[in-house]
């Protein structure tokens, strides 16, 4: 069979799973309980081997791509309301449809949308494919992985201060009750306040834009009081189920159960949200299936009866909310606010860089400067008297991406601005005295050593094989450490992709999956042990 004769087969391996035998209202309700009971497991794990919680995000992915197959293969209820006593043979139902078809399934998909961008080949063998990297790609793309991933790892374990946490939770443990197996905890404002802060800081390390942002039914500031106050109520139902010992107990009590009202009445009255923006974001932010290119992580607030709302708490716990409400945002795309923010997104890069280029007698900074009307503008260029050398920089910023969709997109946009960069350098090189004298209002033009690149916020795998496209984040900090003369250097010859460690090894990760083998690249840290 060829590759796409597979993807046929294994696209149909999950249809017939019992699962689905359940009406969609009660199908969804049950996979978040599962989905969050499987984190609440991880994260106990954790204590023993910190690298469970990598296998959050996973169990992400698999959550929603369980859900779309909740929507398009089950029938709607006329119900309006949900039975919470999940038997545990329909909980084992769908941590099945979870585990062993939803995750591997969400991982073979990635490659096969790799495949299709011509990012990865496929070599058959029998029944094992195994995908690896094109040989026409760029060297920086497990350098750009690498970064990518270290930065959300780096994030979170700040987050997680286990000294802060360990006191929060034990300030919790005073007010955690159950009665007739259902989870109950009063929330004292020294209960509130000890989660509060950890959450507060979770915004602060994720955080981008400035709090003026604005939307068009509420503003940045207006979600980040919101989102601190349903995030506070989700660490503590979180940790308080923890507290459960009965493993049937605590699952059925894993996720918040509450009529739309009382979710707004907790954020009126605990975040000090206007009741109208509350409403606004509520709406906003509430799982919408007929969404093109939803994800839950985008919408984690579940309708599933009459004004009836469930919340997993690692939906909101475990995400990047500035970065997610962005992407939502931006397929919406009727947002009249955002859209006229969007055109100051440059600006915030170009504050950036402004910190760490210093303007003096050997610096000249040029930025906006339009030099013709068939042209881009250059959107900031830099100019070493001192070593008659200069940079002209093109900027794209995007907010993170999360997905092989999303990253596939980015480099598109990052294709764009090196293909506007190239026609910027041809125009400078045929006169390159007029083209100084226009950006930098100097003369002697035909002497300057003049070089291009794109600064990219959240650059990943970079695909142009000429023109470099660094990280803002990695070149603030050259900029920070070294000379003008130095950075120029080390962009120019593309000095600044980070390696990897010493112990990391380029390998393939096995998932069985529909009667296949797949073998998909990865990176595998660490030596063997002898035994």
């Amino acid at each position: 069979m060829n590759i796409r004769e597979i993807e046929t087969v294994i696209d149909q391996v999950h249809d017939n799973h019992p699962a689905f035998e359940q009406n969609k209202n009660q199908l969804i309700y049950e996979l978040l309980t599962a989905f969050e009971d499987i984190c609440s497991i991880n994260v106990m794990a954790s204590m023993l081997n910190p690298a469970a919680m990598h296998g959050i995000v996973d169990q992400m992915d698999a959550l929603n791509m369980a859900l779309n197959w909740a929507i398009q293969k089950t029938k709607s209820s006329d119900f309006q309301t949900i039975d919470m006593q999940i038997t545990e043979e329909r909980y084992e139902l769908c941590s099945s449809l979870l585990r062993e078809y939803a995750l591997p399934y969400s991982m073979i998909c990635s490659s096969y949308i790799s495949f299709s961008r011509n990012r990865l080949i496929a070599d058959i063998d029998n029944n094992i494919v195994t995908f690896n990297v094109a040989p026409n790609q760029n060297k920086s793309v497990w350098g750009d992985i690498l970064r990518e991933t270290n930065n959300g790892s780096a994030q979170f374990l700040e987050t997680m201060n286990p000294l802060k946490l360990i006191q929060a939770i034990s300030v919790l443990k005073q007010n955690v009750s159950v009665e007739n197996d259902i989870l109950c905890y009063s929330l004292p404002g020294d209960v509130i306040e000890s989660f509060k802060e950890i959450v507060a800081k979770q915004w602060e390390i994720t955080k981008t834009l400035p709090e003026t942002w604005k939307f068009d039914t509420f503003s940045l500031a207006d979600y980040k009081k919101f989102w601190i106050s349903i995030t506070t109520l989700c660490y503590i139902h979180f940790f308080s189920c923890l507290e459960i010992k009965k493993p049937l107990v605590r699952m059925r009590n894993s996720t918040i159960v509450q009529d739309k009202k009382c979710i707004l009445d907790y954020v009126v009255e605990c975040g000090g949200v206007e009741r109208k923006k509350a409403e606004a974001i509520i709406k906003y932010i509430t799982y919408n299936p007929e969404k093109k290119n939803n994800d839950i992580m985008y919408q984690p607030i579940v309708m599933v009866g009459n004004e009836q709302v469930v919340i997993a708490p690692m939906l909101f716990m475990g995400s990047r909310p500035e970065r997610n409400l962005l992407v939502l945002v931006g397929l919406n795309n009727d947002d009249f606010e955002h859209s006229k923010e969007v055109n100051d997104l440059e600006n915030l890069m170009i504050k950036d860089l402004e910190k760490v280029v210093i303007e003096d007698k050997n610096t000249k900074i040029a930025k906006h400067r339009n030099i013709d009307a068939s042209l881009p503008d250059i959107d900031f260029a830099v100019l070493d008297m001192s070593t008659n050398s200069a940079i002209i920089c093109e900027l794209k910023w995007f907010a993170a991406a999360d997905s092989a969709k999303e990253v596939y997109a980015k480099e598109d946009e990052i294709t764009h601005g090196c293909e506007q960069i190239e026609t910027l350098m041809t125009y400078a090189i045929k006169n390159k005295n007029l083209f100084i004298r226009q950006v930098f209002g100097v003369e002697g033009g035909e002497n300057i050593d003049l070089f291009c690149c794109v600064i990219a916020k959240h650059n990943i795998r970079t695909q142009h094989k000429y023109v470099p496209v660094i990280d803002l984040k990695r070149i603030l900090e050259l900029f920070e450490r070294k000379s003008l003369n130095s950075v120029f250097h080390i962009i120019r010859n593309h000095e600044y992709e980070i390696p990897l460690p010493e112990d990391a090894e380029i390998t393939h990760k096995e998932i069985i999956y529909g009667g296949y083998v797949f073998r998909i690249p990865a990176i595998c840290f660490g030596s063997p042990i002898d035994i």
